[in-house]
């Protein structure tokens, strides 16, 4: 059946408005930046950034929906990188090269 013009809200009944892309990544997590360092990489999350990897400002998440935000702590990814999330908000605030362990 052909839409009409201009669109009715039943149009839109099937629409996924929350819907969100997130890319997923594969990290470690620890409570301390120098112990974090040596963690192994067996984590899979998510962030809301561009990138392949989170930056500073992109949330996280423990789940593919987005639900459910990481807590505050530091995360290693990529063998060679290091972020911290603070302020209960899943959003990461500080990153580093893993050689500054």
């Amino acid at each position: 059946m052909p839409i009409s013009q201009p669109y009715k809200m039943s149009c839109w009944y099937g629409y996924d408005q929350d819907c969100s892309a997130l890319t997923s990544f594969s990290s470690s997590s620890g409570t301390a930046l120098f112990g974090v360092c040596s963690e192994s990489i067996n984590q899979t999350y998510y962030h809301d950034g561009s990138g392949t990897y989170p930056a500073q400002g992109d949330k996280v998440y423990s789940d593919s929906g987005g639900s459910s935000l990481l807590g505050d702590n530091y995360y290693k990814f990529n063998s060679t990188w290091v972020y911290r999330i603070t302020g209960g908000a899943g959003v990461v605030t500080l990153g580093w090269p893993q050689d500054m362990c």
